[in-house]
C-alpha cells in the first residue's frame, strides 16, 4: 500500500510538472514572452520579421501569459507567402470553452504604431468560425528601439 501511495504521488508530480509551462521554461525554449508589459526575447521576433521581409521561411514561438500566470502559446510559421498560426491553450486553466489547440492560416502580418505600443496582427485569416484578424503581440515602444517598422 505504501509503495502504491508513493507511486501515485510520483506520477501526480510528473503529470503536474508536464502541464506547467512557466516563463523560465519558455525562456529556455527560446520563446518570445509577453508578460503584460515587458516582452522578453524580442530580438528573436525581430529576426522573424527580417526573414518575412526577405520572403524567407521562418518560425517563432510566442508565449503570452494571463495575469494569473497561465500561458497561451502561439507557434507561428511563415512559408514565404502565408502564415500558419497554431494557438495552444492546453496549458491555460482558464481557457473556458475555447479548444485546446486551433490552427489559423493568414495572408499577412501587419505592424501598427500606436502612442505607446507596436501591435503585430495577422490579417486575411481563414478559419472556421471566420476570424478576419488576430493580434499576436503588443510591444511597448521603449522596447523597440532599433527595429524599423
Amino acid at each position: 500500500m505504501r509503495k502504491l501511495l508513493y507511486l501515485l504521488l510520483f506520477l501526480g508530480t510528473c503529470i503536474l510538472s508536464a502541464c506547467s509551462y512557466d516563463s523560465e521554461t519558455a525562456v529556455k525554449n527560446g520563446d518570445v514572452i509577453n508578460m503584460h508589459g515587458p516582452v522578453y526575447n524580442f530580438p528573436r521576433f525581430e529576426r522573424f520579421l527580417d526573414n518575412i521581409e526577405a520572403k524567407e521561411g521562418a518560425s517563432v514561438s510566442i508565449t503570452n501569459y494571463t495575469l494569473e500566470g497561465d500561458p497561451t502559446l502561439y507557434n507561428l510559421t511563415f512559408d514565404g507567402s502565408l502564415f500558419d498560426l497554431e494557438i495552444d491553450r492546453s496549458k491555460n486553466k482558464d481557457r473556458g470553452d475555447n479548444p485546446a489547440k486551433v490552427n489559423i492560416t493568414c495572408a499577412e502580418l501587419v505592424s501598427e504604431e500606436g502612442q505607446q505600443l507596436f501591435t503585430y496582427t495577422l490579417e486575411g485569416c481563414q478559419q472556421d468560425p471566420p476570424v478576419e484578424s488576430f493580434t499576436i503581440l503588443s510591444v511597448m515602444k521603449e522596447q523597440v528601439e532599433d527595429h524599423e517598422h
